[in-house]
């Protein structure tokens, strides 16, 4: 009974012991992933909607002006990709939002990516790299907090990845 007890004991500790140190290797993890982005001091910004409604266009203009008010808070330059070849706008930060409207059903998945000027090849064509990838999920109950949401979550994504770059710093 007394060796059960020693061992339920011991295995509680190092489970304890393998939580606390599980955010040191999520930490690091992250270090990794932001680590493609050292040195960036400039985003060319663009953002997307899957639907092309006049209010879609007006979310998508309150979400760029929410981006670049966060990344110069962050002391990084936004420039608009406007008129621009894909390649010529690198590092490109993008925000897709993709709209899930139905009968009472109000959702969004926002994805924030940024590719930048790696490029690799694929089918014997040179492809923009992505070089980070983020996603959440917004849902509403009415088409104004749904535009609420995926500002929200817009702002949230941009926030994060202006984190991990500074941490770089």
């Amino acid at each position: 009974m007394r060796s059960l007890a020693l061992t339920l004991l011991a295995s509680l500790v190092a489970i304890t012991g393998l939580a606390q140190a599980d955010p040191l290797r999520a930490a690091s993890g992250d270090d990794k992933v932001f680590a493609k982005l050292r040195g960036i001091t400039f985003f060319y910004i663009d953002v997307t909607t899957s639907e092309s409604r006049p209010e879609d266009a007006d979310l998508r203009s309150e979400i760029r002006d929410a981006m670049e008010l966060e990344m110069r808070r962050a002391n990084i330059t936004p420039k608009p990709v406007e008129g621009l070849s894909p390649e010529a706008t690198t590092p490109l930060l993008s925000i897709e939002v993709r709209l899930d409207r139905g009968l009472g059903r109000y959702n969004a998945d926002v994805i924030l990516a940024v590719r930048d000027n790696a490029t690799i090849t694929r089918n014997k064509e040179a492809v923009l790299a992505q070089s980070y990838a983020q996603s959440k999920r917004a849902n509403g109950t009415s088409e104004a907090t749904l535009g609420r949401e995926v500002k929200a979550r817009s702002r949230e994504l941009v926030q994060e990845l202006l984190a991990g770059i500074k941490t770089l710093k």
